[in-house]
């Protein structure tokens, strides 16, 4: 009797710390709505305010199915913006997925920063900050001694708002990229207005750029302002004259453009127009291009390839940055490979040899020696004695 009151005692517990425990979380996730500016987020905009307010609920209705979704107190206002913008529930569901994974990653990298053993270990610990004093030691050191190398970034109204994402994201692998190497270049940022939709994006891959200690030259001018005009050469794919000997004492710019949409030669018609010095790299003589494929290179492809012949002063050595799947002898040496891996022909064959059988009288067999200095079986005695 008294057992059978405990456990109803239990239960009623226990179907209360589960109540709590259901309205601390509905409560959490309404405070976590609450923390959201969505004045910020929607402008004052009524129909944008009640979009949003069910772009979350949705995101809820995602979560308790178990699809992945982040927690809403993770997502910034400019993650919301883009998914307001998003026309349908599959693109916002696949955003939710990437956000995910990107917090999920974070927290990985937070855990990987603790030693094991209780978190300690008997080596020296290299933090982050070091590394990166490190690589920004040469570039300061290139700053000094270092060849210029210059970056045009007056394009950013020719791209469409897709392209200025993917040139700020290929800027920051340039910058990158540049200090990894052994001699690294004097980057300078010109015509890079900070109002503009390439440095906006830029500030967010780099937010540390604007800063003086950072290890970046960023001008609003034009390079014709900063640097003589007879040491300029405009590195273009559009010019006729390949750049067959690297010059020390010249200063390349490089256009920071990404002409998925526009494929007019915008680079070569500002070198014209500043009469400045054009040339191109000698990719076609040094490598064979596949059909079908673009011979546009990333900026952080660029970088590698002025580092290299800088460096080296060997071609070969330096367009190894290209991809491969750009060129023909990677995909003829991938379609024979895929064509052929399924043919007998292909398999290596068994040589036949001749044996005798075993009821033949190998004394009455004769040699007898060819022109060549060979010695062969005289076939028509073994025929006559197989006959026998």
């Amino acid at each position: 009797m008294f057992t059978a009151c405990r456990n109803c005692i239990k239960r009623f517990k226990l179907g209360q710390e589960f109540s709590s425990n259901v309205v601390d979380s509905s409560s959490a996730d309404e405070n976590e709505a609450k923390e959201i500016d969505i004045e910020a987020i929607t402008n004052g905009d009524k129909d944008q305010e009640h979009k949003l307010k069910v772009i979350m609920l949705e995101a809820e209705v995602m979560r308790q199915e178990g699809k992945l979704v982040p927690p809403i107190s993770l997502i910034t206002q400019e993650q919301w913006k883009e998914l307001l913008n998003l026309p349908s529930r599959t693109a916002r569901r696949k955003c939710f997925e990437f956000l995910f994974k990107v917090s999920k990653m974070k927290e990985n990298r937070q855990f990987a920063l603790k030693y094991d053993l209780a978190h300690n270990n008997i080596l020296l610990r290299i933090y982050d900050t070091t590394i990166n004093q490190f690589y920004n030691n040469k570039l300061i050191q290139a700053m000094m001694f270092g060849q210029k190398l210059v970056v045009d970034c007056g394009y950013d109204s020719d791209m469409t708002k897709r392209e200025n994402s993917n040139c700020a994201k290929q800027l920051m692998l340039l910058f990158s990229e540049n200090r990894l190497h052994a001699d690294p270049f004097d980057l300078h940022l010109c015509n890079a207005h900070h109002d503009g939709i390439q440095m906006k994006y830029l500030h967010k891959f780099i937010p540390n750029m604007l800063e003086k200690s950072f290890p970046i030259n960023v001008h609003e001018k034009s390079y014709l302002d900063i640097f003589p005009k007879d040491q300029l050469v405009y590195l273009t794919p559009h010019c006729r004259e390949e750049l067959t000997e690297y010059d020390h004492d010249a200063i390349y710019i490089i256009g920071a453009i990404v002409d998925k949409i526009n494929n007019q030669p915008l680079s070569l018609a500002k070198a014209k127009k500043e009469g400045l010095k054009m040339a191109k790299l000698p990719l076609d003589r040094h490598l064979q291009w596949g059909s079908g494929s673009g011979k546009s290179l990333t900026l952080n492809q660029m970088i590698c390839i002025m580092n290299d012949i800088k460096f080296t002063g060997n071609w070969k050595h330096a367009l190894q940055h290209v991809p491969r799947r750009k060129l023909i002898d990677f995909q003829i040496g991938d379609h024979i490979k895929t064509a052929t891996d399924n043919l007998r022909y292909d398999r290596p064959r068994r040589e036949r040899k001749w044996a005798p059988a075993s009821n033949t009288d190998l004394s009455r067999i004769s040699y007898i020696e060819d022109n060549h200095d060979k010695v062969r079986v005289g076939k028509n005695v073994v025929k006559k004695i197989m006959n026998d």
